[in-house]
């Protein structure tokens, strides 16, 4: 079973964003894999295949690892890209904890493999897919830097299963699993 653990934006949040986005869908982003709103998640931490039957004592270690954490004032804000193929938006806010909070979360027993580079918080919302494999997103970032979403708070982390191909037309499938209160 593939799992990670997730903050999702609240619907306002997504809703701004969204608006922000429309924009962009046109032109060279009609070409690009855009990922549907019920995936759009900042992830905490990754932690690849668990045995079966793992998750309850994953929830209970991400539970541990987030005691006294605090809830989290973000933002969505900015803009970049991985490899010039997948556009994500950044954050504002109480980043610093975040960062401090996804390291800790990457560190849950159970892992396997976690994350190996230092932890970058952000919101994928595009991807270049095949058939757009000579796109850059390099221009759409540019064209969100200067995005700026309303603050929110985040005050839960949720373990979830990410099932490669079962999602529509082949797409990832994600199912909530868990939740921990921050």
């Amino acid at each position: 079973m593939r799992l990670f653990a997730a903050i999702r934006p609240p619907e306002a949040a997504l809703d701004h964003l969204e608006s922000a986005l429309a924009p962009l869908h046109a032109g060279a982003g009609d070409r690009l894999r855009w990922l549907p709103r019920e995936q759009l998640h900042l992830t905490v931490a990754f932690y690849g295949d668990v045995p079966d039957g793992a998750a309850p004592d994953l929830q209970t270690a991400l539970a541990s690892a987030v005691a006294g954490s605090g809830e989290l004032r973000l933002a969505l804000r900015g803009a970049g890209t991985f490899s010039s193929r997948n556009l994500w938006v950044g954050l504002a806010g109480q980043v610093q904890d975040l960062r401090e909070l996804m390291a800790v979360c990457a560190q849950a027993p159970l892992t396997a493999g976690g994350e190996a580079r230092p932890p970058r918080p952000h919101l994928t919302v595009a991807r270049a897919g095949r058939r757009a494999r000579e796109l850059d997103v390099r221009p759409l970032a540019r064209a969100l830097a200067v995005y700026s979403g309303p603050e929110w708070t985040a005050d839960q982390v949720r373990l979830v299963s990410s099932r490669l191909g079962e999602g529509p037309g082949g797409s990832v499938a994600h199912e909530v699993i868990g939740a921990v209160d921050l």
